[in-house]
């Protein structure tokens, strides 16, 4: 089987650590089938002037990551206003690219990520190309996106058209219902864990490693540095912390600016002005491989994000034996399943600082938290997806079929 994945979610060498989640369930599916990546990146003119698209044109054309080939192909896309003709231009952009590949690599199947602008331009495709397609549901596509007339028309059409919608948290797949999926070709895979580098280690020596407090509490924090991780709220609820009169943990914020922006000048305010510069560290980011130490450094990992489908810090935490403080949306509960891996907590300061303090104190099964993570590995994910996709495959080559043998029976028939 020859799969052709397109996503404008992935890393380059520009950008190592974006949307690793996606390359890590890429890179397993690739072991068991072929795969080539096309992963267009928004252009619009003067973009390379304007400092929070500069590193786009640095982006190269073609490249190998994990051993699997790489487009990078360049697609028109203006912010803001003509933001809903993104999954227009993209299909352009993906018509020439998916015809000039096919000569080499001629692909079975489109696996898009997310529904937009990629499921809507791939379900354009997939119907030209006469290809089956998959649709993977990451949360704003489904749960933002249609606030947006436009936008909701085409996420809708994805749905509809894909041959089978993936979506990594059931709270996806029941949104994407709500949208006019199919039950029948709707099925909920989770994103996994790399269960051979997040792992437990010795606590002691990871703060070492890190030059971390060896005596204080720790909580770490890991994100891109955008307003709707909530950076800004935990450091407001180690100052209620502080003001109850009890002991202030010490804080670990792991990340750097994301394609959303940098809020880290905000974040870096908001601990001046609470006089907390002597507890908490702003880390800058850092490639997955070293996250390992960050997470078994910390006696809790914390997460108060606005919005999350599957969040894989979480999972990586938990996988290292750390529990975690998260808020309670979208796919997050599914994560933190139970109380015995973490505390869900509403996205106010109060009810963060309320989980900190909690997570803090409660004797935790340190063995059972990374047992329950592990087992969900990127390995087992990906043999998931595999089902699925050796699904479509036959129903699209058994429709051809069927369409070759009326074109021989009825020689007049235009297919």
């Amino acid at each position: 089987m020859r799969v052709l994945v397109v996503s404008t979610m992935f890393p380059s060498r520009v950008q190592p650590v974006h949307a690793v989640f996606v390359r890590n369930r890429i890179a397993r599916v690739a072991e068991r089938c072929q795969v080539r990546v096309v992963c267009p990146i928004p252009w619009f003119p003067l973009a390379g002037l304007l400092r929070r698209y500069a590193h786009r044109k640095e982006i190269p054309r073609e490249d190998v990551i994990d051993g699997v080939q790489v487009s990078y192909p360049r697609f028109l896309s203006v912010p803001a206003v003509l933001k809903p003709l993104d999954g227009f231009f993209l299909f352009l952009c993906l018509w020439w690219t998916a015809r000039r590949l096919a000569r080499a690599f001629p692909f079975d199947l489109i696996d898009a990520h997310l529904a937009f602008p990629d499921g809507f331009a791939c379900a354009l495709l997939g119907r030209a190309l006469a290809k089956p397609v998959t649709v993977t549901l990451r949360g704003h596509d489904v749960n933002d996106l249609p606030r947006y007339p436009v936008r909701r028309r085409q996420v809708a059409y994805a749905l509809r058209r894909a041959d089978r919608v993936i979506a990594v948290a059931d709270a996806l797949r029941r949104a994407a219902l709500e949208l006019g999926a199919d039950p029948r070709t709707a099925r909920t895979i989770s994103n996994g864990v790399d269960a051979d580098l997040f792992h437990p280690t010795d606590r002691r020596e990871a703060r070492r490693r890190l030059g971390l407090p060896l005596e204080r509490k720790v909580v770490v924090s890991v994100g891109h540095l955008v307003e709707r991780k909530g950076f800004h709220l935990i450091v407001e609820a180690l100052a209620v912390i502080r003001e109850a009169g009890r002991e202030v943990p010490y804080l670990a914020i792991v990340g750097g600016p994301g394609e959303e922006g940098d809020f880290s000048g905000a974040i870096r305010d908001r601990v001046r002005r609470l006089g907390l510069e002597e507890d908490v560290l702003m880390a800058g980011p850092r490639r997955n491989e070293e996250l390992r130490d960050w997470y078994n450094a910390a006696d809790a990992s914390c997460l108060a994000s606005s919005k999350e489908g599957w969040a894989n810090v979480l999972l990586e935490s938990l996988a290292c034996g750390t529990p975690a403080i998260a808020t309670n949306v979208w796919g997050t509960p599914e994560v933190i399943a139970s109380e015995e891996l973490g505390i869900l907590v509403e996205r106010t300061v109060e009810s963060i600082a309320a989980g900190i303090r909690r997570a803090l104190e409660k004797p935790w099964d340190r063995d059972a938290i990374q047992a329950h993570a592990r087992a969900r590995t990127w390995h087992e994910v990906a043999g998931r997806v595999l089902e699925v996709f050796r699904e479509v495959v036959p129903e699209a080559q058994g429709a051809a079929s069927s369409d070759a043998n009326r074109a021989a029976r009825d020689p007049q028939r235009v297919p």
